[in-house]
């Protein structure tokens, strides 16, 4: 675990290597990280928590590291591989279990996207303090 502080944010970062902790540890460690935020605010964070790594999980070969960062305005949830794919918001399917969870991320954060740099690619959203 990392933590960095910048100004007026302050960033926290799980590695996802190799051993690739399960979804309930990093859940775990996600909330203990957001112990100081409002409950509501945690829930959405989960949530999103979740759906970003079981994507990376199951469509890159080596998530690096999950991060955290308190703003201003919420938290910043950041997954961050070498993946080149770009992850799209794709209307459920018949199947309950794909194509919904992005959707999901869309409609709890204020915005989310993709940025790829250097060969790497960065799943974000901002998740708002305040809904």
């Amino acid at each position: 675990m990392v933590r960095r502080e910048a100004a007026a944010r302050v960033e926290q970062e799980l590695s996802l290597g190799r051993h690739r902790p399960s979804l309930s540890e990093v859940r775990r460690w996600a909330r203990v990280q957001l112990a100081a935020e409002p409950p509501e605010c945690v829930d959405d964070v989960l949530l999103v928590v979740n759906e970003l790594v079981s994507n990376a999980y199951r469509y890159t070969a080596d998530p690096s590291r999950l991060r955290l960062a308190s703003t201003r305005d919420g938290i910043r949830v950041e997954v961050v591989h070498d993946a080149r794919t770009r992850q799209v918001a794709r209307h459920s399917t018949a199947s309950p279990r794909k194509g919904g969870g992005l959707m999901l991320v869309a409609r709890l954060a204020d915005r989310w996207g993709v940025d790829r740099r250097h060969g790497g690619t960065t799943v974000w959203a901002d998740i708002p303090r305040a809904s």
